[in-house]
C-alpha cells in the first residue's frame, strides 16, 4: 500500500526557509531540517530529493510571493517616484521592526552560501536579475531613459542586499532613509 504523505508540502517549504532563513543554508543539516520539518529522512527525499532542491524551492517560493508586493506598491501610487520611495521606506522599516534582526533571506542566502557549481548561485542570480529587470522596465515605461533605468535598478538591488546586511548592526534609519531619498533623487 502506498504512503500518504502526512505533512503540507508548502508549508514545509516555508518552514524550511525559516530555518535556512536563520541558519543559512551551508549550517542547516540534513537532521536540522528533518526535526525543524518534523518529517523522517526517507519523507524528506522522497519530497525534497535533496536539501539543495529544497533550498531552491524555497528561493522559488520567495520570489514567487515577493515579486507581486513590488508590483502592488509600485502601481498604487500615481507618482512612480513617491511610489518607489514608499516602496523603499517600507523595506528599511521592515528590517529597522525587526528585533531578531534576521536580514531579508535572499541577502542573507547571498552571503552564507558558499557551495560553488551547485545551481543555487544561479537561482539568487536570477532572483536579483529578475527584482532588478522589474524595476528597469517600471522606470522606463515611466519615462526614464533606458541607461538610466539599468543602473539606478541595479543600485537600488546593490542597496537592498547591503542595506539588508548592514542593518543587523547599524540602527540608524536616519541615514537608510536619507540614502532612498538619494537613491529616488537620481530618478530626476
Amino acid at each position: 500500500m502506498p504512503r500518504v504523505k502526512l505533512f503540507d508540502k508548502n508549508e514545509a517549504i516555508k518552514q524550511a526557509m525559516e530555518l535556512f532563513w536563520e541558519k543559512g543554508y551551508e549550517a542547516t543539516s540534513l537532521n536540522d531540517l528533518t526535526e525543524h520539518l518534523g518529517i523522517g529522512k526517507g519523507s524528506f527525499y522522497a519530497t525534497f530529493e535533496s536539501k539543495e532542491n529544497l533550498f531552491n524551492q524555497c528561493i522559488e517560493t520567495y520570489t514567487e510571493s515577493n515579486l507581486p508586493l513590488l508590483d502592488q506598491a509600485l502601481q498604487t501610487e500615481q507618482n512612480f517616484k513617491m511610489g518607489l520611495q514608499k516602496l523603499l521606506e517600507a523595506y528599511v522599516e521592515g528590517l529597522m521592526n525587526d528585533q531578531k534582526r534576521k536580514g531579508c533571506f535572499m541577502a542573507n542566502s547571498c552571503a552564507l552560501v558558499n557551495t560553488q557549481n551547485s545551481g543555487i548561485e544561479k537561482k539568487i542570480y536570477e532572483h536579483y536579475q529578475r527584482i532588478e529587470q522589474y524595476l528597469a522596465t517600471t522606470m522606463e515605461k515611466n519615462g526614464i531613459n533606458s541607461t538610466k533605468a539599468k543602473s539606478i535598478s541595479a543600485m537600488i538591488v546593490t542597496f537592498l542586499i547591503g542595506m539588508s546586511q548592514q542593518s543587523k548592526i547599524n540602527r540608524d534609519t536616519a541615514s537608510y532613509l536619507t540614502t532612498v531619498k538619494n537613491i529616488v533623487g537620481l530618478l530626476d
